[in-house]
């Protein structure tokens, strides 16, 4: 979707443009009236001045009519010199010399009437034609007059091409100032989404409310909901931590009652209530682990992928000293990723622990990043089987329900921040090692967190 800015650009840019054309073609036509009817005033004095050079017999039979032509502008002499007229009677017509062979039809109109028209003349010329009629001793007259449009045409085209050109200086100008007084209105708009994002790595904890009118409702909402968004999880926190606090003194009761040969004599019995007794104890602590997953949004950071797994790897390399693992860590020094670091280092820590605790002498941690960073991590040791790896893949199979020994609680925790980061996570035989595999994807945008 284009942004306000340029649909505002675009819908004044297009107004602009429809208001200038219009006034354009207002213009021209106001001239042209304009100079036509200064014409058209020309036209009638040079008919009065024609009434007045005619002489009328009325001794003839018929009355005798002619032309005195010194009265008459010496322009009607000129051949096809763009002035016209024609004078007739009931008997005779009188026509310019500068009609030369060519005539203008002459229609009938009454003494005292008036009419004007345009007519193609002589030499394809666009007359205006001003035909009236007169009574002058008791006989009745039509005068037409005649002028050339063509030079009216040409200066009007003229200043058509004219005014197209100073439109365009024009145009680029105020479309020039009407992006530079949108971008500084809009300025508003684009810092408070520089806010948003800063607010989403995690570097604000709330936007700043010093915005226009028009914005302040919109970022004091935001404000309001994230304010009652951090409250919410702050007490939904508060209250697993209470559960789990207050189911640990009953579970390690109970712990300690099975432990007792008197209490349980039945040793199936007793060992069936300790196992339940630690799958309860092993989802608290898998709840308590998701609700600080949730907890983290919004604290992000750019984070060094190669300096934290180098730290996790000595940590690993400690916990498991007694089986001399080689870890080999392929991750460029310079690869980065924008995320909590306390979530990194529960995915990767769970998920390089596990490698570890089934390694035979290797481990393997490569990582790049293209559309997507990913990070595989392989071993060398037994692996799991295809039956184990297939119920794994399962949509709706969870990895912690004890379906597949020894990939329990860890590989689903780091399921967990896998989905919480909008990512993916595939298990699968290391071609390499011939272990177990898990490569995990997350996407290089902010991603549409998961609670």
């Amino acid at each position: 979707m284009k942004s306000i800015e340029s649909k505002l650009n675009t819908g004044l840019g297009l107004s602009l443009i429809v208001v200038f054309t219009l006034l354009g073609i207002g213009v021209s036509i106001s001239i042209r009236l304009l100079m036509e009817n200064h014409i058209t005033v020309r036209l009638e004095h040079d008919a009065e001045s024609l009434l007045a050079a005619v002489s009328i017999d009325p001794s003839g039979d018929p009355a005798t009519i002619e032309l005195l032509t010194d009265r008459i502008n010496r322009v009607y002499d000129r051949v096809f010199s763009g002035h016209y007229f024609v004078i007739a009677s009931d008997h005779k017509r009188i026509r310019s010399r500068s009609l030369w062979d060519q005539d203008l039809p002459v229609p009938p109109v009454l003494p005292g009437k008036v009419s004007a028209r345009h007519m193609q003349g002589p030499e394809n010329q666009n007359l205006l034609v001003r035909v009236a009629g007169y009574r002058k001793d008791d006989k009745d007259l039509v005068i037409t007059v005649a002028e050339d449009l063509t030079p009216i045409d040409a200066y009007v085209q003229r200043l058509q091409i004219r005014y197209g050109l100073t439109v365009i200086v024009v145009l680029a100008l105020l479309v020039y100032l009407q992006r530079q007084v949108l971008r500084q209105g809009l300025g508003p708009l684009d810092h408070t989404g520089r806010q948003i994002e800063a607010l989403e790595r995690g570097e604000l904890e709330r936007l700043s409310e010093d915005v226009p009118l028009e914005l302040r409702p919109l970022v004091q909402q935001i404000n309001q909901l994230l304010s009652v968004l951090r409250q919410r999880m702050e007490r939904s926190r508060n209250a697993l931590g209470n559960l789990a606090h207050a189911l640990k003194m009953p579970l390690t009761l109970m712990n300690q009652l099975t432990d007792k040969r008197e209490n349980i004599p039945d040793a199936g019995v007793r060992s069936e209530v300790q196992g339940q007794v630690r799958t309860i104890q092993t989802l608290i602590d898998r709840e308590l682990r998701r609700a600080r997953l949730s907890g983290a949004r919004g604290s992000f950071g750019r984070l060094g992928l190669a300096h934290e797994l180098n730290s996790l790897v000595e940590v690993v390399t400690q916990l498991y000293r007694d089986k001399a693992l080689k870890i080999d860590l392929q991750i460029p020094a310079e690869l980065e990723y924008s995320a909590d670091r306390e979530d990194m280092l529960e995915l990767f820590g769970n998920l390089l622990d596990n490698a570890c605790k089934w390694a035979t002498s290797m481990v393997r941690i490569s990582g790049a990043r293209s559309d997507q960073l990913w990070v595989r991590i392989e071993d060398d040791g037994p692996g799991a089987s295809g039956t184990e790896l297939d119920q794994l893949r399962r949509r709706g199979i969870r990895v912690d329900e004890g379906k597949v020994p020894g990939y329990g609680l860890g590989l689903a925790i780091a399921q967990d921040v896998v989905q919480h980061y909008a990512g993916t996570m595939t298990l699968g035989r290391s071609d390499a090692l011939g272990g177990f595999m898990v490569e995990v994807r997350l996407p290089l945008q902010r991603p549409e967190f998961r609670i």
